[in-house]
C-alpha cells in the first residue's frame, strides 16, 4: 500500500496499521529526512521497514514518477491512501482566491493526480483508493475558512470516481473523521484566529463539541475501509444520522450545527 502524507500524523498511523497486517508500505512526503524517520517506525512483522519515496503529490510529474517507481520496485499496488491535506480557519468573507487555490491543491488536486497516476496499478490488482475527508466535507460549520470548500470538493470527486471506477474493479472509499487528537490542539491556529474570530474558532473542529478521535482509531477505520471495500465512513458513526437529518431539513441542520459548535 501507499500512503501520501505518510511522514507524520494520521498518515503515519495509517501506515503502521497496514504494516502490522504485514503489508508492504510506501510512505510518500516532501521531506526525505522526515520520511526516513517515519519509515524506521513502520515495520512489517519480519522487521522490514517501510519504503520512503520523496514526492510532491500536488505536481503531476512527481505523481507519474512515483507510480513508475512503485511499479519497478513492487510490480503492483493494492491500496492508495490519499492523506495529504491542510485545514484552515477564518470567515468566508475573508477568503482570498489564492488561499482557496492553495487548499484545493493540497486537499483535492493532490488526491486527484495521485489517484490517476496509480490507476493502472490499482486496476491490475482490483485495488482500493481511500481519500481522507472530514466532517467538514459533509457539513459547512462556521469559522473553518476554505476548509469546508476544499473537503466538500473532495467528497464530490470521491463519489464520482467511485462510480466511474466500479466497472473497472477499483474500490474508492471516503473516510470522514471529526477532529483528531493532536498535541497542539487549540493552539495550531493562533496566527489565523487572532482578531475578528471568537476564541473557540481555534479549537478542534472550530469549537465543535464532538470528542476528539484517537488517530489510531481513524487509522483502523481506514484499514477496514480497504478490507471491506466500504464506500463511505463517518467517524464518530452516530453523526451520520445527524448529517442525514440536516440534509433532509436544512433549517434543522443549521440548528444542529450551531448547537454542536456553540
Amino acid at each position: 500500500m501507499l500512503v501520501s502524507g505518510g511522514s507524520a500524523g494520521l498518515g503515519l498511523e495509517i501506515a503502521k496499521v497496514f504494516a502490522a497486517a504485514d503489508d508492504d508500505v510506501v510512505l510518500v512526503g516532501r521531506s526525505a529526512e522526515r520520511l526516513e524517520q517515519a519509515a524506521a517506525q513502520v515495520t512489517r512483522r519480519d522487521g522490514t521497514p517501510a519504503t520512503a519515496l520523496v514526492a510532491d503529490v500536488t505536481r503531476q510529474t512527481d505523481c507519474l514518477r512515483l507510480a513508475e517507481e512503485v511499479r519497478q520496485r513492487f510490480g503492483q499496488l493494492h491500496a492508495l491512501i490519499n492523506c495529504v491535506g491542510a485545514s484552515d480557519r477564518g470567515r468566508v468573507q475573508e477568503l482570498t482566491a489564492s488561499r482557496v487555490h492553495e487548499l484545493i491543491d493540497v486537499n483535492v488536486v493532490a488526491a486527484l493526480q495521485c489517484s490517476n497516476a496509480m490507476l493502472p496499478l490499482l486496476e491490475a490488482s482490483h485495488g482500493s483508493i481511500v481519500n481522507i475527508g472530514s466532517l467538514a466535507g459533509k457539513v459547512g460549520a462556521r469559522y473553518l475558512g476554505g476548509y469546508n470548500l476544499a473537503k466538500h470538493a473532495l467528497t464530490g470527486m470521491t463519489q464520482q470516481l467511485r462510480l466511474e471506477l466500479r466497472p473497472r474493479g477499483v474500490h474508492v472509499g471516503l473516510v470522514s473523521p471529526g477532529p483528531i487528537r493532536r498535541a497542539d490542539a487549540g493552539t495550531r491556529y493562533a496566527d489565523r484566529t487572532a482578531g475578528s474570530l471568537p476564541e473557540k474558532a481555534g479549537r478542534p473542529g472550530g469549537g465543535t463539541k464532538v470528542k476528539g478521535l484517537a488517530p489510531e482509531r481513524v487509522a483502523r477505520a481506514v484499514y477496514m475501509c480497504v478490507q471491506r471495500r466500504t464506500p463511505d465512513v463517518i467517524l464518530p458513526g452516530y453523526l451520520r444520522w445527524l448529517i442525514a437529518v440536516g440534509h433532509a431539513s436544512p433549517p434543522l441542520g443549521d440548528w444542529l450545527l450551531l448547537k454542536f459548535t456553540s
